[in-house]
């Protein structure tokens, strides 16, 4: 496993974190020496040969057979240079490394559906095949080598036109890198859509805290009731569990292989999408609203409810009135006995994560998986249950509850114990909101007829 270190933590204290998660739990009871297995290489996928020495190289190169390329930045207003060594010069070198390896077996490379899902493809389909790439990777690593951050911006600005932001092109361009310099390599990529909670395994609703700062913000701030208001249309979303998107990695690493030995080298894309068992946006937050209540975490701040809209013009009002202005109204109040403001900080947070998330929560398109049901049919009855790659298997208004329960366990850290205390908490504040909330609005009605009486005095 390669490891680089990351703000003055070397590599042995970053897995040690890794592993302290409650992802591995379970393989911990099973197996309490499975960490011996785990060799960590040091190094940084942005760099030259990933920045590994000659000798860890030439190991490396002896041993390895198999190789999952899952390294990459997933911050969507990350910068394009960095973006672009992380997701496109990262690609350049597993692949050097892949072609440098004696005994290779399988290459699978992790991409995004929404490496392709462009502007002009909105309600269109997105096959599961290779598309022109928008630049020549080569180009877009040097022109990040050799230009600053501004200059490199307005240089590749023509090209963003069909692109949400710099994680989806550097995904479509490094691409490119798969089709052209994995030519003879045993290889594929795997597309997933939005990637959240675990549906079974390894635990019920496992999800990365980090993921708090992505789809799972949604859950969180629905959940603590901090989420009033939500930029998005009643479209069918795309959240994939990360089950089977790690088992449809498995699966493919083996039939990329199978396939190879057969003589087919031309590398195949499995798209990993909820299309054959959708869920519209409106449907999830109605889960949430009303089954997933149950699962409302006790340190819930609101009522949990949010007015959801696709126009935008209207979401800025209703953001301005349900979150901005109570937040200074409150933040206020904290000031003046001495508590530290947060709702601000807090709903600027949540408004950049809309934000970010807009073109996604307010867009479709149609992902061919027809490859990743042909992988799952040609399982075994045995290995169907063990690798599940299926999407249509997943309840997901089932899944929407497990997510809502991962959330609660995993990035609020609560047990399940109190359930009763936080449903009693949500009637109260349900009272209260509905007592408030017009109490709230005719204030500010009256308010601005008199900041507009004062005007034309």
């Amino acid at each position: 496993m390669l490891l680089r270190v990351k703000k003055g933590k070397a590599v042995q204290e970053r897995l040690k974190a890794v592993l302290d998660d409650p992802l591995f739990e379970e393989l911990l009871k099973e197996q309490p020496n499975f960490v011996n297995k785990l060799e960590i290489v040091e190094g940084d996928s942005s760099e030259d040969n990933l920045g590994i020495d000659d000798k860890t190289w030439a190991r490396l190169s002896d041993e390895v057979n198999i190789i999952f390329h899952v390294a990459a930045s997933v911050n969507f207003r990350e910068s394009l240079k960095i973006a672009t060594f992380t997701n496109i010069k990262g690609t350049r070198e597993i692949l050097k490394l892949a072609k440098a390896c004696k005994h290779l077996k399988s290459v699978v490379h992790v991409s995004t559906a929404y490496s392709h899902a462009t502007k002009d493809r909105i309600k269109g389909d997105v096959k599961d095949d290779f598309y022109q790439s928008p630049i020549p990777p080569e180009t877009m690593i040097q022109l990040a080598k050799s230009v600053g951050d501004d200059k490199l911006d307005a240089m590749i600005e023509p090209f963003m036109d069909q692109w949400p932001n710099s994680y989806a092109i550097t995904k479509a361009v490094a691409e490119e890198l798969v089709r052209v310099m994995g030519e003879g390599l045993p290889i594929c990529i795997v597309r997933p859509a939005i990637v959240v909670s675990a549906y079974r395994e390894p635990k019920l609703g496992w999800v990365d805290v980090k993921n708090a700062y992505g789809p799972s913000g949604i859950i969180l701030g629905l959940g603590l009731g901090v989420i009033r208001t939500l930029l998005a249309d009643n479209i069918k979303i795309d959240f994939v569990p990360v089950d089977i998107v790690t088992n449809t990695m498995i699966t493919a690493a083996l039939e990329t292989h199978d396939r190879y030995i057969a003589g087919n080298q031309q590398p195949i894309i499995y798209t990993v999408s909820g299309k054959r068992n959708p869920l519209t946006f409106w449907e999830l937050v109605d889960v949430v609203n009303n089954e997933g209540r149950a699962l409302i975490p006790t340190k819930a701040l609101w009522y949990c409810g949010a007015f959801i809209t696709p126009y935008k013009f209207l979401y800025l009002i209703l953001t301005l009135i349900l979150h901005y202005i109570p937040a200074a109204i409150i933040d206020g109040c904290c000031l003046l006995v001495g508590q530290k403001a947060r709702l601000f900080k807090v709903h600027n947070l949540v408004r950049s994560l809309s934000s970010a998330l807009a073109y996604f929560t307010n867009n479709e398109w149609n992902f061919h998986d027809a490859n990743t049901l042909s992988l799952h049919n040609k399982l075994s009855e045995t290995d169907k249950v063990i690798y599940n790659c299926d999407i249509s298997s997943v309840d997901m208004k089932e899944f929407v509850l497990v997510w809502c329960y991962g959330v609660v366990k995993y990035i609020v850290k609560e047990d399940m114990e109190n359930r009763s205390y936080a449903l009693w908490k949500q009637s109260v504040l349900r009272i209260v909101h509905y007592i408030v909330l017009p109490l709230y609005l005719y204030g500010l009605f009256k308010l601005t007829i008199w900041s507009r009486f004062c005007k034309t005095k």
